[in-house]
Formats: C-alpha cells, sequence, structure tokens
C-alpha cells in the first residue's frame, strides 16, 4: 500500500509540474495578445510582443512532442485522469 501512495504522490509531482509548464507560457500568450487587440503598443512593441508570443507558442510544442514521445526506458506510462462531477 505505501508503493501505491509513493506513486500516488509522484504521480501528483508530475501533474503539477506539467501544469506549470503549460500554464506559464499560456499566460505570457494570453497577456501579449490582450495587448496587441488594445493598440495601444508602438509598432516596435507589437513586434516584440509577436515575437514572445511564438517563442512561447514553441516552449508548448515543446512540452507536448515530451508528452507525446515513449519513455526511454521501456517502462510504459499512463497518466489517468479522473471525471468529477
Amino acid at each position: 500500500m505505501e508503493e501505491v501512495v509513493a506513486i500516488g504522490t509522484a504521480g501528483d509531482v508530475e501533474l503539477r509540474a506539467l501544469g506549470h509548464d503549460l500554464r506559464t507560457p499560456l499566460a505570457v500568450i494570453n497577456g501579449y495578445a490582450q495587448l496587441l487587440s488594445s493598440n495601444e503598443l508602438s509598432p516596435e512593441q507589437r513586434e516584440r510582443a509577436c515575437e514572445l508570443i511564438l517563442q512561447k507558442c514553441e516552449e508548448l510544442n515543446a512540452v507536448i512532442r515530451r508528452l507525446l514521445e515513449p519513455p526511454e526506458s521501456g517502462i510504459e506510462v499512463r497518466v489517468a485522469i479522473g471525471q468529477t462531477a
């Protein structure tokens, strides 16, 4: 039973880290998209905002690629997502 709890705890830590890895770039993308839509930025600021949005999209793509790659150890990893009502 202790082993199951340890695995569950490790999985929770992994999911929290994954959530952080996804939310952080999304927050940046959202913030800069809002600034771009406000039309209050100079052309240089708009260009920089677009560069940062593209950079954060690449970061998100890297996270997704890591998730979809098979593990190197050959051990199958499954993430169970519970349904809440």
